[in-house]
């Protein structure tokens, strides 16, 4: 179960538990990279590698945003292992350089905020971006507790996250993609017009995929609509 960018493991609490069991004693939920108390990896791949390592025996992947970029790096570096995946509003790398370019220049004024000006002038930039236009209609609660769980994390951390796994920094995994064996759901809001693109195209891709998409929600399918994740993940893992 792999969070988002400035999101935790925590945020899963929201999805209802797919059995009649304690989730959070069944899934492996870590704190990604630049999270909370862990260190960033060097790179992409380095990251795919220390997840892949934390739990050998998994076949299934859940992955939101930076999540769902690390389940595709997982799913495309190995294609036999993993045998269902819920991957959802995620990027599958850019094709170009002058894309890859653009998006690290991008990302360095993310990184020059968080070091010269911290944390709570990170959030209220981060929170004014357009791709979070939809939850201005969740209730008040819910986006300060999301804000409140943001504040935990090290600014430091996250340049460092930005630096090694930033879109900028991944491979183009499409071509890897390809010949995957794993089932996966791509999810996407249709509020969300580019990652519902991505997610499209993605399910065109790959050879054993289905596209979800959730009617009057944007990017953060966890947070806006918990339970439209819910049944996605109980069909990954009770088929």
């Amino acid at each position: 179960m792999l969070h988002g960018f400035t999101g935790s493991p925590a945020d899963f609490s929201a999805l209802a538990a797919p059995g009649p069991w304690d989730w959070s004693a069944q899934f492996v939920a870590p704190a990604l990279g630049g999270h909370l108390s862990e260190p960033a990896s060097e790179n992409f791949d380095a990251e795919v590698e220390r997840l892949a390592a934390l739990a050998p025996g998994a076949t299934k992947l859940f992955g939101y945003s930076l999540g769902g970029r690390l389940a595709l790096g997982l799913v495309a570096r190995y294609p036999d292992r993993f045998e269902r995946a819920v991957v959802v509003s995620a990027h599958p790398g850019l094709r170009q350089a002058s894309e890859r370019a653009r998006r690290r220049l991008s990302d360095q004024r993310w990184i020059r905020l968080l070091r010269e000006r911290g944390m709570p002038a990170f959030i209220a930039a981060w929170e004014r971006q357009d791709l979070w236009r939809t939850q201005r209609l969740l209730p008040e609660w819910m986006r300060a507790e999301r804000r409140r769980a943001r504040g935990l994390h090290d600014a430091e951390g996250l340049a460092g996250s930005l630096e090694s796994v930033g879109l900028a920094c991944m491979p183009d995994l499409r071509p890897r993609l390809r010949g995957s064996r794993c089932r996966v759901d791509f999810l996407a809001g249709s509020e969300d017009p580019k990652f519902l693109s991505l997610a499209a195209e993605l399910q065109r891709l790959v050879p054993r995929a289905r596209l979800g998409v959730a009617e009057h929600a944007g990017h953060d399918l966890v947070l806006e609509r918990s339970a439209f994740c819910s049944a996605y993940l109980k069909g990954a893992i009770c088929p």
